[in-house]
């Protein structure tokens, strides 16, 4: 049966050099006082040390240090990142947790960073016994062995490797290594007495299933932290994600600061959990800006009945031009967070979604997609080459890693990649004319270069599966082909040589029938698709 214990308690129960495993995705679901309380007995004592950490996709802030209190590095998986603490971590994505992305780019901190997808379904792997995981998934890209092989630093490269390269029936496959976990943090809505765990106020169904199952089989420590403890049989059973028989030690947050929905409000929105769905509001209109320009040739792309990834940043702004000109009908959103349908979030709610039709787990999520799941995805590009690689997972040496944009891009018929043509401070001067564009001035720095900083994406794979891809700027529009890019739209009143050939470190292939992008995406107002 499982224990109540105090935060002391659970985590002196950590030890140096153990592998700890910590639930929650990016502002969700973070067992937020049992990492404090981990930090504060590393400042205190200086044990545990060298930890390695694992996780799906990291909880965090997403926010540089600043100083002003509270602001940075004080939430999440941030809370851990006084030196010596943690040796190695290994997780999808570190976007959430800068400071220990710093001290992965500073070589302080081994970093390995698979694909999501491929976390989620080692921690089902080895709570299943497996010594791994075999996958396509991952092929071509940095982590490929055949190029990073996840290993994103010098620390991590002398370690070895932790994936390897196959062949089963003539076809390539990645094996990806399991591990054995000593501990985890996890966290839940209610505990009973008894110390069942419900997930009844959470916002998205994480993998504390997988990752409670794969600890307690490799003899590990599973503690949960709850918002509160409920009389014995008062849980509702099907709410019930983690029985007693799985869990070790229960601490009941005393802050409740430290379990919070989620980092973008204290308030609790039923609506992210699918307790009760609210009347839907009307959807805010999106200003006429080079965003909703990119988004609005997107949305061209929309047919009816389609199940679709919108990743975030430029991408989320697809849904709000689909509902303003009518067109959100028969669309369903899937995030790979679970929620399919409803309105995605935005900013620290995301990967939020309000009003969902139904959350599954990330696990069987990502599991789907990898099948094929998605229609169409439109995914964002910060680095596009000639070969249509793309890269959104590595900036000036620092590797954030990909989170599901791996899984998500490689196994999507029809993906579309959405960005400004340039970048750079400071920030171009475009004037949209209301039929085309003037450009007075560009930004300083290229985005379509010869060869991208790190292939997230492979555009060589992509051709050989014989996907559908496009890439999409305000001014252009370029589709894959076997002998690289080809430029296909212009926006009107955009030079061909000056703003758009010259801004590229690569000649692309330009079609003979070179089009004119619709006017009507550079007009305010509805373009009446």
């Amino acid at each position: 049966m499982a224990k109540f214990v105090s935060l002391e308690e659970a985590v002196s129960h950590i030890k140096d050099d153990d592998m700890l495993v910590v639930g929650g995705f990016g502002s969700f679901g973070s067992p937020e006082e049992l990492l404090e309380g981990l930090a504060e007995r590393y400042e205190k004592d200086a044990h545990p040390k060298n930890l390695t950490v694992l996780c799906g996709i990291t909880p965090g802030d997403k926010l540089e240090a600043t100083d002003e209190p509270g602001k940075g590095y004080n939430l999440g998986v941030n809370r851990l990142r006084a030196e010596g603490l943690i040796s190695t971590i290994r997780c999808g994505n570190l976007t959430d947790a800068r400071a220990i992305a710093y001290a992965v780019g500073d070589n302080k901190i081994a970093g390995y960073l698979p694909p999501m997808g491929v976390m989620v379904n080692l921690f089902r792997a080895v709570a299943g016994g497996r010594p791994g995981l075999i996958t396509k998934v991952g092929l071509g890209t940095f982590c490929d062995p055949r190029n990073e092989g996840c290993a994103v630093n010098d620390k991590a490269r002398e370690l070895g490797s932790i994936v390897r390269l196959m062949e089963i029936d003539g076809e390539e496959y990645l094996f990806y290594n399991g591990f054995k976990p000593n501990v985890c943090f996890l966290r839940g809505t209610y505990a009973d007495e008894d110390g069942n765990i419900s997930m009844a106020q959470e916002g998205l169904h994480g993998t504390e299933l997988e990752i409670a199952i794969a600890t307690r089989n490799s003899g590990g420590i599973v503690i949960v932290q709850v918002q509160d403890i409920v009389r014995r049989g008062t849980l509702q059973t099907k709410e019930i994600r983690l029985h007693e028989k799985f869990v070790d030690y229960i601490v009941k947050a005393e802050n409740p600061d430290n379990h919070r929905q989620c980092y973008a409000t204290s308030k609790h929105r039923p609506e992210l959990s699918g307790e009760v769905k609210l009347a839907r509001g009307a959807t805010k209109k999106l200003p006429l800006t080079l965003r909703k320009v990119i988004a609005r040739r997107a949305a061209l792309e929309l047919l009816p009945d389609l199940i679709i990834n919108f990743g975030s940043g430029i991408p989320s702004g697809i849904g709000s031009v689909a509902a303003e000109e009518g067109l959100g009908h028969g669309l369903t959103a899937s995030v790979e967070s679970g929620p399919m349908g409803g309105q995605v979030q935005e900013g620290l709610s995301f990967p939020g979604v309000a009003n969902a039709d139904a959350i599954f787990t990330q696990t069987d999520t990502l599991d789907m997609y990898d099948g094929g799941l998605l229609d169409i995805a439109f995914l964002g590009a910060a680095e596009i080459d000639e070969k249509g690689n793309v890269n959104v997972s590595k900036f000036a040496g620092r590797c954030i890693g990909a989170g599901g944009f791996i899984d998500i891009s490689q196994n999507t018929k029809k993906v579309y990649f959405l960005g400004n043509f340039t970048a750079g401070k400071p920030k171009p001067d475009i004037e949209i004319t209301g039929d085309g564009l003037n450009i007075h001035k560009d930004g300083s720095e290229m985005k379509y270069v010869k060869n991208v900083q790190q292939i997230t994406f492979s555009g060589e794979y992509a051709v050989k599966s014989g996907q559908d891809i496009t890439y999409i700027s305000e001014r252009t529009v370029f589709k894959l082909t076997p002998d690289g890019l080809m430029l296909t739209e212009i926006a009107p009143g955009v030079d061909l040589q000056k703003d758009v050939l010259d801004k590229m470190e690569f000649k692309p292939l330009v079609s003979p029938d070179l089009k004119l992008m619709d006017k009507r995406l550079f007009k305010d107002g509805l373009m009446e698709i």
